[in-house]
């Protein structure tokens, strides 16, 4: 008899505890705490500056696979083999720099918007239009 007082006692005391734990737990369970991703996606661009941004984010990463990802679905396939000839060739970084470089920026239409990529003299050497999707996500055409 002598032991089952002790296994009881100690079923008790296990029980006791638990229940203070989860008291305990569900007086603090009004402070929820939320994980959210840091990292940035191209549905994250809503404006044509910060489609152009964060794609030279990723190239300068070296990320290749999330830098075509701002490009429109038809010429993603063809701009992927660009860039990797780019960096293939130790020349992405040339790219990287005409890109920060960019600062003109006009709205052709509601749907397109068109970047001047200067060089030194300041004449116009290249265009880069972006159009954007039937999410309201802005898509670049080409480089």
């Amino acid at each position: 008899m002598a032991s089952s007082k002790g296994i009881l006692r100690s079923a008790f005391v296990m029980v006791l505890i638990l229940g203070a734990g989860f008291f305990g737990l569900w007086l603090l369970g009004g402070n929820k705490i939320s994980v959210t991703n840091q990292t940035t996606t191209p549905s994250d661009a809503q404006t044509p500056q910060e489609t152009l941004s964060l794609l030279i984010k990723a190239l300068e990463k070296n990320d290749l696979t999330a830098a075509v990802e701002y490009f429109i679905p038809e010429n993603q396939a063809v701009e992927s083999e660009a860039l990797t000839k780019l960096y293939d060739a130790n020349i992405l970084g040339e790219l990287i720099k005409d890109l920060k470089s960019v600062k003109n920026g006009k709205s052709i239409d509601a749907r397109h918007y068109r970047f001047e990529v200067l060089d030194s003299s300041g004449q116009n050497i290249a265009d880069i239009d972006l159009v954007k999707n039937e999410n309201g996500i802005w898509k670049i055409v080409s480089l």
